[in-house]
């Protein structure tokens, strides 16, 4: 039986990604409860229609969630501690919710994002990956890819993930985990990991933009809050999809082995 040193529930909310759904964290949900059969799931479903929309809007659509999931079930002082745990754009969609949540930021426990890019696709290793945005952001006149490369603004400053960069709420939270892939194409390695990346400290043009939007993230964390985590997936299919980077980004959801490395490494964070 695990000892619970703080008062109330824990309570995990699991945010898919781009094109995603609810179902998609499930089985990251069933390894916790299987360890930690006391904590309280909210699988996200606000955004399951609307993930090529505005990420602020997306944002606001989860805080609303949160919100109403807590009054209905964790009332007065059920609730104990709040952790987040998020695929992809999910990350993203956290961050934009934050300030909507603040009501509750002495209560805010960990932020575990899987192969979020939170500093966007500026500098992006795979061309294919490129053409393929361009080609969702131009013909099917996707927001949020237009967000994420940084192109719904000719001032790079009044793009959304500048300004999502200045948004409050990371210095919340008592771990941020930031766990990242070179084998995902789909999510950048050094935008996952929130670290300036070489060509940035070399492009005059946008390379400033990029570092400022890094140190607006992680210039008021504590040292000890940051832990940044990289997975090298066994892969042994060939095949388009790990040629381009998605399998490894899909497999984020699907390992059971970095599922339970996650949360028997870290097992102080769950309980």
């Amino acid at each position: 039986m695990i000892e619970y040193n703080y008062r109330g529930v824990h309570l995990f909310v699991l945010c898919h990604g781009f094109q995603g759904n609810s179902c998609d964290m499930r089985l990251l949900k069933n390894n916790i409860a299987l360890l930690f059969p006391e904590a309280m799931f909210l699988c996200s479903s606000a955004n399951e229609e609307y993930t090529e929309g505005d990420i602020f809007e997306m944002g606001v659509r989860l805080s609303q969630e949160v919100n109403a999931y807590i009054n209905q079930y964790c009332p007065g002082q059920t609730l104990g501690r709040i952790s987040f745990i998020t695929h992809s754009l999910g990350g993203l969609i956290v961050r934009a919710a934050l300030p909507y949540l603040e009501e509750h930021s002495e209560k805010m426990y960990n932020l575990i994002t899987l192969s979020s890019a939170h500093l966007g696709y500026m500098y992006n290793q795979s061309k294919i990956i490129d053409a393929g945005m361009w080609f969702l952001k131009t013909w099917r006149k996707s927001k949020c890819l237009q967000q994420l490369r940084m192109t719904d603004s000719n001032n790079l400053e009044e793009c959304a993930l500048y300004k999502l960069s200045e948004f409050k709420g990371l210095n919340w939270f008592k771990h941020i985990v930031l766990v990242s892939s070179y084998q995902d194409s789909y999510a950048p390695f050094e935008s996952a990991r929130i670290q300036i990346c070489t060509k940035a400290t070399s492009d005059a043009n946008k390379g400033n933009i990029y570092i400022k939007m890094a140190r607006n993230l992680l210039s008021n964390l504590p040292i000890d809050v940051l832990y940044r985590i990289d997975v090298d997936f066994r892969i042994a299919e060939k095949n388009l999809d790990s040629f381009i980077g998605r399998t490894a980004h899909i497999q984020f959801l699907e390992c059971q082995n970095v599922m339970k490395m996650l949360i028997y490494r870290f097992k102080e964070f769950f309980c």
